[in-house]
């Protein structure tokens, strides 16, 4: 089972309340989310970095890849994708990374699915 799409991000943002109003236009594209951490990015005291999951709750890995790309895709045009990856005992990993998002205040992002912890 595909529980959620992990998501990582980093938000052009000076404060944690203009980051909150970045991450509301990310629910805009993509539903809602769940916030795991959002917290000042060590390297880069512009950026913001916020992770955070989208319930998934898909058994079939072929729907599971397309939700995932549909999602992302509301968010940029230009993404890289690694996989699927199939594993033994079908297991199966999927991500993605963005450099160039179309979400106003979106720097970069990656994404991640799996039915194993």
């Amino acid at each position: 089972m595909f529980k959620t799409i992990s998501w990582r991000m980093y938000i052009k943002a000076t404060s944690k309340e203009k980051a909150q109003k970045v991450i509301k236009r990310v629910k805009q594209e993509i539903g809602d989310i769940e916030v795991v951490s959002l917290q000042p990015y060590w390297k880069d005291e512009t950026l913001f970095e916020l992770n955070c999951e989208t319930p998934l709750m898909i058994e079939e890995p072929e729907i599971s890849v397309f939700e995932v790309l549909r999602l992302s895709n509301q968010m940029a045009n230009d993404i890289n994708v690694n996989g699927p990856v199939i594993y033994e005992n079908k297991r199966v990993q999927f991500e993605g990374v963005c450099s160039s998002p179309n979400v106003v205040g979106i720097h970069w992002f990656h994404f991640r699915i799996a039915n194993f912890n």
